[in-house]
């Protein structure tokens, strides 16, 4: 266990670290490199980012984050971050982007806290944690948390609108529950399930006494104040909301060597659960550290059942040196009517992933081009050829 003292030392060298300036041909900090269970090998970072830089040469801008070691490894941030009508900002790691996906980690950690202060399990039945006034259809009531948490629901869809949750909860479920099939609704639910978790009596009163609509943006503002109390707070970050902050926010993009367009964010504070916060890449860096190193956010035990659940783990997968557990995200805007990113299509590309010998990445992506990006084998790839001999 931690003391207090040391828990304090650490915020205070992660705030340092993690308040660097972006330099060109920035070095590594940590210099002594560390070999894991690897003979005759040792892993650079300044490899790994010369790697993924290569990888990502054909992006419109992007920034990341390689920590090691609990410090700031390496840093980059090449190209544009939005056009000139939007700010004509810069890639830059301390500009907020829409992480999209990864927000589903944040409430996987928010919700394994708040089950642990109502001490309930995953496999608890969800039905009773869902608000009163909705219609539950049997199929909805009887899954468990861990079926959202795992996208083992047999839910399908990725609208996560107020009126789409409802819709969603008074249905059958017509999908086959395995293997897992990925749905944004499964995480978005979370929005009306953990400020009911948290105070059930609160929110039993304000059900009873406010609107329906007024009722939808308690909850959305229940559930955002959660995740600040359960994650960004605990992580030493300042207010985050789902919404882009003013003259600081990146866009989305397309690829060059097209014109330039870009399409800025909405304010999500009504969509958000399975994507929407608003975050820096440096917060996405702070945050993976300190899930990943400290027990301020999650203690070992429940680090070790995220682990071993994939709860909030989007991608699960082997690397040199051991395992890697990350979560992606995506989004982007249709500019010709084809499903799924095009050449000229607007979006940007999110991931957050934690690596065998200390290491953890955040990287986020400021365009998309003719369809996604495996962002997991990019990493992979790029992480396994990072390992050179002594």
């Amino acid at each position: 266990m931690k003391t207090k003292k040391a828990t304090i030392a650490l915020k205070q060298m992660l705030g340092a670290a993690l308040s660097l300036t972006i330099a060109a041909g920035m070095t590594s900090c940590h210099k002594t490199d560390l070999p894991i269970e690897i003979p005759g090998k040792v892993f650079k970072t300044a490899l790994f980012k010369k790697n993924l830089e290569e990888k990502l040469k054909d992006a419109r801008g992007y920034q990341f984050l390689i920590m090691q070691n609990k410090q700031v490894a390496e840093k980059a941030a090449f190209g544009v971050g939005s056009t000139p009508g939007a700010g004509n900002l810069s890639a830059n790691v301390d500009a907020y982007v829409n992480i999209a996906s990864i927000t589903k980690t944040l409430t996987a950690i928010t919700t394994i806290k708040l089950l642990e202060k109502r001490k309930l399990g995953i496999n608890t039945k969800i039905g009773m944690w869902l608000p009163k006034s909705w219609a539950q259809h049997d199929d909805i009531r009887n899954l468990t948390f861990k079926q959202l948490l795992t996208h083992t629901s047999g839910i399908r869809g990725s609208n996560t609108s107020w009126d789409s949750l409802k819709q969603v909860v008074g249905s059958p479920i017509n999908a086959p529950q395995t293997p897992a099939s990925y749905s944004n609704i499964n995480f978005a639910l979370f929005r009306a399930m953990l400020p009911k978790i948290n105070n059930p009596v609160a929110f039993g009163n304000w059900e009873l006494a406010l609107s329906p609509k007024d009722f939808d943006s308690w909850m959305s503002k229940q559930y955002i104040a959660l995740v600040q109390e359960y994650v960004f707070d605990k992580a030493g970050l300042g207010t985050r909301n789902c919404k882009p902050v003013e003259g600081k926010t990146l866009q989305m993009l397309n690829q060059a060597p097209a014109r330039l367009e870009g399409r800025s964010h909405g304010d999500w504070t009504e969509l958000c659960g399975g994507g929407g916060f608003v975050l820096t890449t440096t917060d996405l860096a702070r945050i993976i550290v300190f899930l990943t190193h400290t027990e301020q956010l999650l203690s070992k035990q429940q680090k070790q059942m995220m682990d071993t659940e994939r709860l909030g783990w989007n991608g699960v997968f082997a690397v040199t040196g051991g395992t890697a557990y990350g979560h992606g995200g995506a989004l982007y805007s249709d500019r010709n009517g084809v499903k799924g990113p095009q050449i000229g299509d607007l979006g940007l590309e999110t991931i957050i992933v934690k690596l065998p010998a200390q290491v953890e990445l955040a990287l986020t992506i400021n365009s998309v081009g003719d369809g996604w990006r495996n962002m997991y084998g990019l990493v992979k790839e790029a992480y396994n050829a990072s390992w050179v001999e002594e």
